[in-house]
């Protein structure tokens, strides 16, 4: 379910579109690194209008919901990002919430991946394909350092069109080392070596110098490029973290 809604609660404001995703109440209080605020629905208030403006007009927020299910007297609005094609397995206390995010090609998509750093079990490359980030480290993915690690690559199964290619970089003062000197490159070939055949497909984008805490960068063709793999790579000798994807 789409919303298309004004982004203000005065005439002429702005559409702003909104898609629906079911998510467990608990795990998005249980973000602690994100932000969260409950507001109590006024009277005779419609839920999707008022919870869907007040979202709008603090520039943290990316997804509301509002709760509890039976009764809808709260507005709960969070900086958490969740995806719409993300897959609650918490369907005991689930909310249909809202996110600003867009339907993107990078969730449940198929992802390949240098080593894992060993010393942090916790961030795994599937990390990447859940579709949601609460900016805790051990939602993202971390590489070893070597050369032939540092590099991950999603596969959609056949060549699909999009413009956009969104990286987020972990919220701490170490993203400066681990995400430095990044590109993006698109493929239809299946058969490669990484890292040394990524020179052979197109780069989308790049990113040539060092992230800031929780940077997001984001990459953009002026026109749709079409492909079936997206691979990402680190050209400096650290571990690679990416923390969340979107490709769109």
């Amino acid at each position: 379910m789409l919303l298309l809604l004004p982004s203000a609660p005065v005439e002429g404001g702005e559409l702003r579109l909104m898609r629906s995703v079911l998510i467990s109440l608990q795990r998005v209080l249980a973000a602690s690194t994100a932000e969260h605020e409950s507001l109590d629905l006024p009277p005779g208030a419609r839920p999707a209008l008022y919870c869907s403006n007040k979202c709008t007009l603090l520039d943290w927020c990316q997804l509301w919901c509002a709760y509890p299910s039976n009764t809808l007297t709260h507005c709960l609005v969070s900086n958490i990002t969740v995806m719409p094609t993300y897959q609650e397995i918490n369907m005991a206390d689930v909310l249909t919430c809202h996110t600003t995010r867009p339907k993107d090609l990078a969730t449940n998509a198929n992802i390949t991946a240098g080593a894992q750093d060993i010393l942090l079990p916790l961030r795994v490359r599937e990390n990447l394909l859940d579709g949601f980030y609460d900016y805790h480290k051990n939602n993202c993915f971390t590489t070893e350092s070597s050369n032939s690690d540092r590099w991950f690559t999603l596969d959609f199964g056949q060549p699909k069109c999009f413009q956009n290619v969104i990286l987020h970089a972990q919220n701490n003062i170490y993203a400066s080392t681990r995400f430095n000197n990044v590109q993006v490159r698109v493929s239809n070939v299946t058969a490669v070596t990484p890292p040394e055949d990524f020179a052979a497909f197109d780069l989308f984008g790049e990113f040539p110098r060092a992230a800031s805490p929780g940077q997001v960068v984001e990459m953009k063709s002026p026109k749709p490029v079409c492909a079936r793999f997206v691979t990402s790579h680190m050209l400096v000798n650290s571990y690679f973290q990416v923390c969340h994807i979107e490709v769109f």
